[in-house]
């Protein structure tokens, strides 16, 4: 089936699209431009800036390149929200909504963990409880609205990342680069690969 795809470099088939598709300047240039939340912060907060934020927070130096890339398929799917999906499913979709948005983000990660030579790690507990905590900051941060169920790990845990939040990059512009960045650094310690140069995609 062809999926008419526009991008700046052209039209692709959606549902063909290979590794070669997910270079760093691609994910990051989306990602950066993706609001999370609907855009509905206050201020600019991005994937990019959250995966950043994500990734800073993992425990585990080899689980990082994942943290990541671990929402890398948004710059496919975009940042469908939670709410989003459970409205989706409320209105005539059921479960097969979510089943459906579940695959999808599997088979764009297994491409996406080709391209960049990162195994897939979407089930690690690990970085699941990254994104959980970076969340859990996000809704403090953005909407005053702090967790009351935190256990005292949980809050030490949810307060580090509240002070990260100020040190990331909130601009489209330079969160991208910070996410170029950062992959370019987790690369040069062999924990994943750049599908392509920098240079190539701006060209």
């Amino acid at each position: 089936m062809d999926i008419p795809f526009h991008t700046v470099a052209g039209t692709v088939d959606l549902g063909a699209v290979g590794p070669e598709f997910f270079s760093a300047f691609s994910i990051a240039d989306t990602l950066a431009k993706i609001n999370r939340y609907n855009g509905r912060t206050p201020r600019p907060w991005s994937v990019a800036s959250h995966s950043l934020l994500v990734e800073a927070l993992c425990p585990f130096v080899d689980l990082k390149g994942w943290a990541l890339l671990h929402d890398a398929h948004e710059s496919v799917i975009g940042d469908i929200t939670t709410p989003a999906v459970d409205y989706l499913c409320l209105v005539g979709g059921g479960q097969a909504v979510r089943t459906a948005i579940n695959a999808a983000k599997g088979r764009l990660d297994r491409i996406i963990g080709t391209a960049w030579e990162c195994p897939p790690r979407s089930h690690s507990l690990e970085i699941r409880r990254a994104d959980w905590v970076a969340l859990q900051a996000e809704y403090g941060v953005f909407f005053g609205r702090p967790a009351d169920f935190l256990t005292a790990e949980d809050r030490e845990d949810v307060q580090r990342a509240c002070d990260l939040i100020p040190e990331i990059p909130a601009s489209w512009v330079a969160s991208r680069d910070a996410w170029i960045a950062r992959a370019e650094e987790l690369a040069s310690m062999g924990l994943l690969k750049l599908p392509r140069s920098i240079a190539a995609d701006a060209a």
